[in-house]
C-alpha cells in the first residue's frame, strides 16, 4: 500500500513539475496550430516563473547564443516565445538527447512570473 501512495504521489509531482504551454487548438481530430510550420522543433521544454528551458538537437556546440528569441507581447503579461536558429551545429559530438538551453526571463526582456507560451513544436 505504501508503494502505491508512493507512485502516486511521484506521478503527481512529475505532472506538476513544470508548465508548457504549447498554443494550439485541438478540434476533434482536426488540429489548428497556431505555432510557425518554420519554427525549430524542441525536444522538450519547461517554463517556471523566471526561466525557459528548451531541449534542442545539437552536436556539441550549441549554446543560447545559437538561438534568437522572438517575443510577441499578447496583452497584460502575456507573451508568445519562438526560440529561431541562428546557425547550425557542426561539430561531431554524439549528443542523441539534444542540448538544455536555459533563458532567464529577465535576459528575455520579460517580466518575472510572466505567462509565457512556446510557439515552436516540443517533441523528437
Amino acid at each position: 500500500m505504501k508503494a502505491l501512495g508512493l507512485f502516486a504521489a511521484t506521478a503527481l509531482a512529475a505532472t506538476t513539475a513544470g508548465c508548457v504551454i504549447v498554443d494550439a487548438e485541438v478540434d476533434g481530430d482536426n488540429y489548428n496550430h497556431r505555432y510557425s510550420k518554420d519554427a525549430e522543433r524542441v525536444y522538450s521544454a519547461s517554463i517556471d516563473e523566471n526561466s525557459i528551458t528548451i531541449n534542442v538537437a545539437a552536436s556539441g556546440c550549441t549554446n543560447e547564443a545559437f538561438f534568437e528569441p522572438e517575443i510577441d507581447h499578447k496583452g497584460d503579461d502575456v507573451f508568445a516565445v519562438e526560440f529561431v536558429r541562428q546557425r547550425r551545429d557542426y561539430c561531431k559530438m554524439l549528443q542523441p538527447n539534444g542540448e538544455k538551453l536555459t533563458y532567464s526571463f529577465s535576459s528575455l526582456g520579460l517580466p518575472a512570473g510572466a505567462q509565457v507560451m512556446l510557439v515552436n513544436p516540443v517533441g523528437k
